[in-house]
């Protein structure tokens, strides 16, 4: 694998796929779902799974925690167990429910557990490649050409996820979004799939129930690249972000400029309260913001989110 496994990309190659089963009209009226604020599904970025284990991205807001008791072995105990609940990249479905749900002592003390169980979290291999460039002329390599690409391998216990919400069944059925997304993968993903990387062997299209959402939220969680829109009513944010470097695909890629401007995301696990809950956030960039080459290229930011109920300090 080459290209990151990001929402907004997932999407875009959806969207070439959309075209060519179903038409250039088909693929306008799916975009203009979006930009009226009715999107058909959500997505989110790539999670990784072990041992039937789904691993989520921690959330941004960290929670209060406190060393208060005088007892060296016991302030020597929670300095532990502070550090563990902050080292941790990833957390299990429990702990995020734990989360959504305003459980926090609950919440604090699973990572304590996880330490002494010795709970495993599952990575990905990275590798360097070095290539060269052949001189047609002579077939042998040029001069001044080598160059290296680090791509990133699954280990054989680990398995990749993507997260999706319907949220119009109709257009969902309609679009066909499993089959389409199947071939997203299997078709290859982003960089260099015609030399066979970002070839995915698709296990299964399940549906997910383990999320317990809370009845009274005032926030959410995104597990995708996000662009906030006025209508998400934000009135604190916990984030971090990063600006993408895009570049347009298919034929898309040979314009005589085929790079996106720059665009500034905000990543996975960071957290909003808002006054508007919704099933979904975020917005699409507007027509020709990205790019001048063609109007209709879009970049999509809306990710699969999930609503919790944390009091506001």
């Amino acid at each position: 694998l080459l290209s990151e496994l990001q929402s907004d990309t997932i999407f875009g190659h959806f969207c070439w796929r959309l075209k060519e089963s179903q038409g250039d009209e088909r693929l306008s009226e799916f975009l203009d779902l979006y930009h009226k604020g009715n999107p058909v599904f959500t997505l989110s970025d790539s999670i990784l799974e072990m041992d039937n284990e789904l691993f989520f991205p921690k959330p941004l807001l960290q929670v209060p925690y406190k060393i208060e008791s005088k007892i060296k072995r016991d302030r020597i105990k929670n300095f532990i167990e502070l550090k563990e609940s902050k080292d941790k990249k990833f957390i299990t479905i429990r702990q995020l429910n734990l989360y959504l749900n305003d459980r926090i002592d609950e919440y604090k003390k699973s990572f304590v557990d996880d330490y002494h169980s010795k709970l495993k979290y599952p990575s990905f291999t990275s590798d360097i490649r070095i290539n060269v460039q052949i001189d047609r002329e002579n077939m042998s390599a040029s001069d001044g050409q080598l160059f290296s690409i680090n791509p990133k391998y699954i280990k054989d216990d680990t398995i990749i996820s993507v997260l999706i919400k319907a949220l119009y069944e109709t257009r969902f059925a309609e679009y066909d979004v499993p089959n389409l997304l199947k071939s997203v993968f299997e078709i290859g993903f982003g960089k260099k799939k015609s030399s066979g990387y970002g070839n995915f062997n698709v296990i299964d299209f399940s549906e997910y129930n383990s999320f317990q959402e809370p009845e009274n939220p005032n926030g959410f969680i995104i597990m995708g690249n996000y662009l906030p829109s006025q209508s998400d009513g934000i009135i604190d944010a916990y984030y971090d972000t990063f600006v993408k470097y895009g570049r347009m695909g298919e034929e898309f890629s040979h314009a005589p400029n085929p790079f996106k401007k720059p665009i500034l995301f905000l990543t996975p696990g960071s957290c909003f309260f808002t006054n508007n809950i919704n099933q979904f956030y975020g917005r699409c960039t507007k027509k020709s913001e990205i790019t001048d080459y063609n109007p209709n290229v879009i970049q999509c930011g809306i990710p699969f989110s999930l609503n919790f109920s944390i009091p506001i300090e």
